[in-house]
């Protein structure tokens, strides 16, 4: 495993999981057609050798040779495990800077170049999810197809190495519903493992074939394939992994998208059991699961056990996000829509009020502040009989549609908004005064 991946957002109920969770949220938004696709061309950088891979390959490269004295020697190495620690000790600019010296330095190596193609085999990967963590899709596509040629250099076309790249590539161009050659590439890690006999990666890519069929359509083929990773994931680490986990998780989905709401919440719940046993119910994968789970009953209308189950989950989200993350956020949303689904508006208006304060201190004058505001102040309206119990959120309303009115000929989100804004405090105008009667 080169790196570990990204996590789709939560608020989607067919929520999917990748092998390595790479956390792409621009990439999900663009795959559930909520968010334009980049197709920028991918400009690989060259990788620089000047000798052909050897058998043995690079001595010791990656995070497994972080606590190797002969590895960290060698600096690009160094250099690349020190972003590392520098990660997990929350330093993100510093580690940033000693990711990129340690690719600088392997590119420009001219004599280890076994070493160096091994430390950007796995220093291009990590990239290439950073980039995805900001949502740049095309620098991740970037480092991801560098990273294949890297591996490939360094440790030979057949290694598990390059396998594990390609799939990680293909994962990402999936994800993106850019699927040209796509099935190709997987099929080939899928035969490239079994001649390797690695387990994890032919579970791996199993699974992401099976999600491929889906996304073309071919149910059968989905669970089928699902269904065999799933059991190869069993086998080889266990019912109750991490890695089981995820084919419950991705079986769940494939359900949830056929409105199979009962059959999907099932897988849903072993993926929650496994995942609070090994990571925790606050992490986020967990959390993610967790929403998803709970979404699916306001799917079938059920919004009481919705709002129970996202009430239920709100201290560990605070927990692992923040109070003032919009992860945290879009649960509290999603808590006031339950409400007021169920025909409590003052209990909405609480928690619509509760995210408003939150994006005025963490977003203030944007689209996202102004629709938080015509939100607390329409149900304002409702609950406080009239135009006259919002007169303050109105006045908020007005000034930030005014803040936005500049960004609103080249911004869809904020024109939307500017109209929306204008329509609501015209519902609420006074009526031009009549001119005088005319007398004969």
């Amino acid at each position: 495993m080169l790196y570990n991946v990204a996590r789709p957002s939560f608020r989607n109920v067919a929520l999917m999981l990748t092998p390595r969770l790479l956390p792409l949220a621009s990439v999900l938004l663009c795959a559930l057609g909520l968010a334009a696709c980049s197709t920028e061309p991918v400009r690989t950088p060259e990788v620089q050798l000047t000798e052909e891979p050897g058998e043995a390959g690079p001595r010791c490269s990656g995070a497994d040779c972080c606590s190797d004295a002969e590895a960290l020697e060698f600096a690009p190495q160094r250099q690349y495990c020190s972003a590392l620690a520098l990660d997990n000790e929350g330093k993100g600019p510093a580690s940033s800077s000693a990711l990129k010296e340690a690719i600088a330095g392997a590119r420009a190596e001219k004599i280890r170049t076994h070493d160096a193609s091994g430390v950007l085999c796995h220093a291009y990967a990590l990239e290439a999810q950073r980039a995805g963590d900001r949502g740049d899709a095309a620098a991740a596509r970037t480092g991801l197809a560098a990273a294949v040629q890297a591996c490939r250099a360094g440790f030979g076309n057949e290694s598990d190495q390059a396998a594990q790249a390609l799939l990680d590539s293909a994962e990402q161009r999936m994800q993106m519903k850019e699927l040209d050659k796509v099935q190709a590439d997987i099929g080939a890690v899928l035969a490239q493992a079994r001649k390797n006999a690695n387990a994890q990666i032919e579970a791996d890519a199993t699974d992401a074939l099976g999600r491929l069929m889906g996304i073309g359509g071919d149910l059968a083929g989905e669970r089928r394939l699902l269904n065999e990773g799933m059991e190869m994931r069993r086998k080889a680490y266990g019912e109750n992994s991490y890695q089981a986990g995820m084919s419950y998780v991705n079986l769940g989905g494939s359900y949830m998208r056929q409105n199979d709401n009962p059959a999907g919440r099932a897988w849903y719940e072993r993926a929650i059991a496994v995942y609070g046993a090994t990571l925790g119910m606050a992490d986020p994968v967990t959390l993610e699961v967790r929403a998803a789970h709970a979404m699916s009953y306001s799917a079938e209308r059920n919004h009481k056990r919705a709002q129970e189950l996202l009430e239920a989950m709100l201290p560990q989200a605070v927990q692992a996000y923040g109070a003032q993350s919009e992860d945290t956020v879009a649960i509290l949303n999603d808590i006031g829509n339950m409400l007021q689904h169920q025909g409590q508006s003052p209990a909405a208006l609480l928690r619509f009020e509760e995210v408003l304060a939150i994006r005025r201190a963490t977003m203030p004058n944007s689209v996202k502040h102004g629709r938080s505001a015509l939100l607390a102040a329409t149900l304002k309206r409702k609950t406080g009989g009239g135009c006259g119990a919002s007169t303050a959120l109105d006045a908020e309303v007005r000034r930030i549609a005014a803040q936005l009115e500049a960004s609103a000929a080249r911004d869809e989100e904020a024109r939307s908004y500017v109209r929306d804004a204008h329509d609501f405090v015209q519902q609420c105008a006074l009526p031009a005064p009549r001119g005088a009667r005319k007398h004969k």
